[in-house]
């Protein structure tokens, strides 16, 4: 099936009451930015509130977490479905070997499914990795970019 899932993150700010830089990240504070994640070539839509670059990574990293527990184990399915902004829902399934990644409508706003993005294929094996490989770069910065509160901040929004 070759590379199928890649997962990294871009352009981290601190959003206090505006977009900061890193450095302003205070432990009650959030972190949006990029989140790329390409399943079968594609790049995910969706996964910002308003466009792409503003990502929500104090929701994000917890359930590419989750999604990435699920996907560990063949018959388990994980679904995203946080109901903000309009946003939809995200379903992880593993099913034996193989993966499978849908945009379901939203069980508890009006965010809806995209007819584009049913059952796209994925490696469980490969979304593991690019999960681990997201989540060693993505503490690396929050580390290198905000080091006073960065242990506290990442106790508190991420696994």
């Amino acid at each position: 099936m070759g590379r199928t899932v890649r997962i990294w993150h871009e352009n981290l700010a601190s959003i206090n009451v505006d977009r900061e830089p890193l450095a302003a990240l205070t432990t009650e504070g959030h972190i949006h930015g990029c989140l790329r994640l390409e399943i079968a070539g594609r790049l995910v839509p969706c996964l910002g509130y308003w466009g792409p670059d503003d990502v929500c990574f104090d929701a994000w990293v917890v359930e590419l977490f989750r999604a990435a527990e699920a996907m560990r184990i063949p018959g388990s399915r994980y679904v995203f479905d946080e109901g903000e902004q309009g946003q939809p829902a995200f379903v992880f399934e593993r099913e034996g070997d193989q993966a499978f990644f849908t945009i379901a409508a939203s069980s508890l706003s009006d965010g809806v499914a995209r007819p584009d993005w049913q059952r796209v294929e994925f490696s469980p094996d490969e979304f593991v990795t690019a999960y681990e490989n997201f989540r060693e770069s993505f503490f690396a910065e929050v580390r290198a970019g905000a080091p006073a509160v960065a242990e506290a901040w990442l106790q508190r929004f991420a696994r």
